[in-house]
C-alpha cells in the first residue's frame, strides 16, 4: 500500500472509531432519581437522545421545561432524518451546549406529598444567560418505583 492509502485508511478507521465511542448503547434505570438527571448528562454528550422521551411523567404532570426535554428525542430523529427546520437543529444544538458539562452539584432531598414521593436534584449546568443561573434544581417524581422529571 501506498502512504496515501494509509493515511487515508488510518483516518478513517480512527473517525468510524471516534463516532462507535461517542454513541454508546445506553440502558436508562430509573430506580434512583440520580440516574434520570445524569441521564440527560450522557445524551447530551454522547448524541444518543433516544431514552429522553421516557423521562416524563407517565401521568402527564410536567412543567414546560421538563417536557422540552423529553421531546428532544423526536427532535434529534428529525434532524438525523435531514427533516428538519433551522430552528429544529438550533434547538438540538442548544440541548447539547446546555447539559453537555452539566453535572449534580449537591445532595438529593426527598419529600413526600401523601402517597407520592418527590426528589429534588441540585444541579450545575450551562445555562445560556450565564453563570449565575446555572444552579437549578430539577425535582422528579417516583410512580410505580420508577423516577420522573416533573420540574426544572
Amino acid at each position: 500500500m501506498t502512504k496515501k492509502t494509509v493515511l487515508l485508511l488510518s483516518c478513517i478507521l480512527f473517525s468510524v472509531l471516534l463516532n462507535a465511542q461517542k454513541k454508546t448503547n445506553f440502558k436508562l434505570n430509573q430506580k434512583y432519581c440520580t440516574n434520570v438527571v445524569k441521564s440527560i448528562f450522557h445524551a447530551a454528550k454522547s448524541g444518543s437522545f433516544d431514552h429522553l422521551y421516557r423521562l416524563c411523567d407517565p401521568n402527564g404532570f410536567g412543567d414546560r421545561d421538563v417536557k422540552r426535554i423529553c421531546s428532544i428525542s423526536q427532535l434529534a430523529d428529525t434532524v438525523k432524518a435531514k427533516e428538519a427546520s433551522d430552528n429544529a437543529k438550533k434547538n438540538l444544538e442548544e440541548f447539547v451546549s446546555i447539559f453537555e458539562s452539566g453535572k449534580i452539584n449537591g445532595e438529593v432531598i426527598y419529600e413526600k406529598n401523601g402517597d407520592t414521593e418527590f426528589a429534588k436534584v441540585p444541579i450545575w449546568y450551562n445555562h445560556p444567560l450565564g453563570e449565575q443561573r446555572s444552579n437549578e434544581t430539577m425535582v422528579l417524581v417516583k410512580r410505580a418505583g420508577k423516577w420522573y422529571l416533573y420540574s426544572f
